[in-house]
C-alpha cells in the first residue's frame, strides 16, 4: 500500500508559457515536483478547454475562450498524490509569440509592435535581443512581467536605436518589474535588450514582453464603486519621464 507520510505534496515550479491570448489555443508545459500521475490540468477560465498531451503527461493544449477577461488565472495539477499548490496564468488580448534562437544573439530576433513575447534566460550571463520597426512620434511601451508572474528572473531592460545608442533602461517600475515608455525620435530599427540583473538563469526565469503602442490607463479616480449603481469614473494616462525610462 501507499504510505501517504512519504508521499510528496504536488508543486507546480512553472508554467511554460506563463499566459496567451484570449480566443487561442497554446501549449504549456509545467514542471515541478510530486507531479507522479498526473492526469489534468485545471485553470479557473470560465469554459477553458484543457487536453493533455499522449506522449509528455507534463504537456497540455489549452483553448482560451474569445471573451475570457484579460487577467490572471490559477492553474493546478491533479495528481496520484492530490491537486497542486496554484500558479498564475496570464490571459492577453495581443498576438503572442515565442523567443527563438535568433533572440539568444546579437542579430536579434524581429517583432512586431503591439505584440506579446515569451521568453526565458536560462543560461547563466544569457541576454535576450529583440529587434522592431517604429515610426517618429510613436509611443511605445516595454513592460516585462516577471516577478507579477512568479518568476526568478530579475530582469532589466534596455532600448538602443540602430547606431548603438542606448535611448532608454529601467529596473524596475512595478516592483522589480521594469517598464520604458519612449516617443519614438526618428523612422527606423530599434533594439531591446533583456536580461538578469545578477546574470542569473535557469527555468523558472521564465518572462512575457509586452510591446506596445495603445492607450493606457495609470489609474482612475475614483479607484472604487459600489456594485449595482452608476458612478462616473475618470481616467488618468501615464505621464512620461525624461529620457523615456520608468
Amino acid at each position: 500500500g501507499i504510505c501517504w507520510g512519504d508521499v510528496q505534496n504536488p508543486l507546480i515550479n512553472t508554467v511554460y508559457p506563463a499566459g496567451g491570448q484570449a480566443g487561442e489555443s497554446i501549449e504549456v508545459e509545467i514542471s515541478g515536483s510530486g507531479l507522479d500521475g498526473i492526469s489534468a490540468l485545471q485553470c479557473g477560465i470560465r469554459g477553458v478547454q484543457i487536453q493533455q498531451h499522449g506522449d509528455n503527461k507534463n504537456r497540455f493544449t489549452i483553448r482560451i475562450p474569445k471573451d475570457t477577461p484579460v487577467g490572471f488565472y490559477d492553474v493546478r495539477a491533479v495528481c496520484r498524490s492530490g491537486i497542486s499548490s496554484p500558479r498564475p496564468f496570464l490571459v492577453g488580448n495581443r498576438p503572442e509569440q515565442l523567443e527563438t534562437e535568433s533572440s539568444k544573439s546579437l542579430s536579434a530576433q524581429s517583432i512586431a509592435l503591439n505584440t506579446t513575447i515569451n521568453g526565458r534566460i536560462e543560461k547563466d550571463g544569457e541576454v535576450d535581443h529583440y529587434r522592431f520597426d517604429a515610426k517618429k512620434g510613436q509611443r511605445v511601451v516595454i513592460e516585462c512581467w516577471a516577478e507579477r508572474i512568479d518568476s526568478r528572473l530579475r530582469p532589466m531592460l534596455e532600448v538602443y536605436d540602430a547606431k548603438g545608442r542606448r535611448l532608454a533602461s529601467n529596473r524596475g517600475y512595478f516592483s522589480t518589474d521594469p517598464l520604458i515608455d519612449f516617443l519614438v525620435p526618428a523612422d527606423g530599427i530599434y533594439f531591446i535588450k533583456l536580461y538578469d540583473l545578477i546574470y542569473s538563469a535557469g527555468a523558472e526565469h521564465y518572462y512575457r514582453l509586452d510591446i506596445d503602442t495603445g492607450p493606457r490607463v495609470a489609474f482612475s479616480v475614483p479607484a472604487v464603486v459600489e456594485r449595482g449603481k452608476s458612478a462616473r469614473v475618470t481616467l488618468k494616462s501615464e505621464g512620461r519621464r525624461p529620457g523615456g525610462g520608468r
